[in-house]
């Protein structure tokens, strides 16, 4: 079921499981248009948990090849260079009512497992980090690239990192823009479960089943879950300091975009998924 562009659903009534894939093969990023898709699909998927008795929830790219490389990076830096600010605090607090959703279990405390397929950078990273658990396919890699660009992950990173392996740790994960594979995030606790790859669905499906991948107790809740006043703070330093690059640090920016673009072309004539097959 298609919720929205590039946002589309699938309920598995015998598992009691809700696929969500987020994403299109024509952009590797999270867009405006997508990122306003998925707020508006929030309601209805809340409501869909709800009526269908879904247990769990699995968050899936729609293209097999990559989970997502991060923000609106155009849009970020158009913003900038015409110093206009509505376009990208608009996007940027769904951002965060997207992430705040997530984090809680779509408000039935249920979990949600992201299911990496392909790299995990900057903001797709930290929509990943937002759920209850992460199953990645061992070539895929991770990283906090902002920091290349004079910026740092405003959108939940810091708050989730924080919670799983300390401030100190976290900051210099950030601040190294470093990529790591997916056994090195293993290891530092950030991911739950590495597979080979292509064994990804399998995987969860098996997970699920023996009940690895079970809702977060009161405890584990208390301890976890990030005040969304939080990421309301953290996103409006992110937005000041977004507003205030140097033309250098947004060239550069653009840069990254026209190599997305070229990675689009590439992605898409292979990755894409078929949702069927499910």
């Amino acid at each position: 079921m298609i919720l929205k562009e590039n946002i589309e659903i699938q309920v598995d009534s015998n598992r009691n499981i809700l696929w969500l894939l987020i994403g299109s093969p024509f952009e590797l990023h999270y867009s405006y248009k997508t990122i306003c898709n998925f707020y508006e699909s929030l309601s209805p998927i809340i409501n869909i948990v709800a009526t269908e008795n879904i247990k769990h929830i699995i968050m899936l790219s729609a293209n097999k090849e990559v989970w997502n490389m991060g923000g609106d990076l155009e849009m970020f830096a158009n913003s900038v260079l015409q110093n206009e600010d509505n376009k990208i605090k608009d996007y940027a607090y769904k951002c965060i009512d997207v992430v705040d959703v997530i984090n809680k279990g779509f408000y039935h405390n249920i979990p949600v497992t992201s299911l990496i397929q392909g790299n995990a950078f900057g903001g797709g990273f930290e929509c990943a980090l937002a759920g209850s658990y992460i199953v990645a396919e061992e070539h895929a890699k991770f990283s906090f690239p902002e920091v290349l660009f004079g910026t740092f992950p405003g959108m939940g990173a810091y708050s989730f990192l924080t919670r799983k392996i300390g401030f100190a740790k976290a900051n210099q994960m950030i601040a190294s823009g470093k990529k790591w594979t997916a056994n090195e995030m293993q290891q530092a606790g950030l991911i739950d479960f590495v597979c080979e790859t292509g064994k990804a669905v399998e995987t969860i499906l098996e997970k699920i089943s023996n009940n690895e991948l079970s809702s977060a107790t009161a405890f584990e809740k208390l301890c976890n879950e990030v005040p969304k006043e939080e990421l309301k703070q953290i996103v409006e330093i992110w937005l000041d300091t977004t507003q205030n690059l140097s033309n250098r640090k947004v060239e550069f920016m653009l840069k990254i975009v026209e190599a997305q673009k070229k990675k689009v072309i590439k992605t898409n004539t292979i990755g894409f998924r078929n949702t069927t097959s499910m």
